[in-house]
């Protein structure tokens, strides 16, 4: 893995917030990176149409001369697409060290992928039935950062006709294999009703109660609430410091030590670390 490689693989493996901008409007391209999105994901795949996909490979190529290289992404299209080769050229070319594989559905996608790219990094998409049961096989292969649940293509798929239960042994599924193979926590699907707050906030708390650590967001009046939705709140932050003050006033004697009538035992304190850790790290 080269060093650009390395620090974008750090970098998704951090990020709370992934904007996607359509990759013909390189007009949005700047402003889409002026956000606060931790992440900026290039579109060559749903929102770009068939004509315009040469348009949008080498508009970004030019783009990203000049580009904040290091916080682009660009979802190209599946491995079993015309567009696919094309996409990873273009990807090569403009020097992009990460993508998100659109429509991933197991190691012989992400294989050719390989053969074409080299080390470049992977955004496993999940989006069907197929690419949930290969889940396990997506999350363990070693260009694979994280993986985003295509939660919109994956009802489709399966005829679900909207979101809620249907897809909780879905989301359940991703976190679990995510952790089972030790990359960071799964993204979230985009809400795609963009101005509508409510939902929004809703859908960031459902995707933390199931374990994700991420959102894609379509509009960049999203980024602000999924930032904050996704790290600890003040008084988590508050909660963490008095836990780890009161471990290290006993002399880091975890189990023999309370706070406000609570024993602080080990699985306490590593929550406690793991907020401080992360507050640190977005800061």
């Amino acid at each position: 893995m080269s060093a650009d490689q390395e620090r974008m693989s750090d970098t998704i493996s951090r990020a709370r917030s992934f904007l996607f901008v359509p990759g013909d409007r390189p007009e949005r391209f700047a402003k889409a990176l002026a956000t606060a999105a931790d992440i900026v994901v290039v579109d060559f795949e749903d929102s770009v149409a068939a004509q315009k996909k040469d348009v949008a490979r080498e508009g970004f190529k030019t783009f990203a001369v000049t580009a904040e290289i290091g916080r682009v992404v660009v979802r190209i299209n599946a491995a079993g697409t015309n567009d696919f080769e094309l996409d990873v050229d273009a990807c090569r070319s403009a020097g992009v060290s990460a993508v998100v594989l659109s429509k991933t559905e197991g190691n012989d996608d992400l294989q050719r992928f390989a053969s074409l790219a080299g080390k470049m990094r992977v955004i496993a998409l999940v989006e069907s039935a197929l690419g949930l049961d290969k889940c396990g096989e997506i999350t363990g292969h070693d260009l694979v950062d994280r993986i985003a649940f295509g939660s919109i293509d994956y009802r489709l798929d399966l005829g679900i006709p909207e979101d809620g239960p249907g897809l909780s042994a879905a989301r359940s599924e991703i976190v679990l294999r995510s952790r089972l193979a030790s990359i960071s926590a799964p993204i979230e699907g985009v809400t795609a009703a963009y101005n509508d707050d409510a939902l929004l906030i809703s859908e960031i708390r459902l995707a933390r109660s199931f374990g994700f650590g991420a959102k894609l967001a379509i509009h960049p009046a999203q980024i602000e609430a999924i930032n904050a939705g996704f790290s600890p709140t003040q008084a988590e932050v508050v909660w963490a410091k008095r836990i780890a003050a009161a471990v290290a006033a006993a002399g880091g004697e975890v189990g023999a030590v309370s706070l406000n009538g609570e024993m602080i035992d080990r699985p306490i304190l590593l929550r406690a670390e793991q907020i401080l850790e992360r507050t640190a790290v977005q800061r």
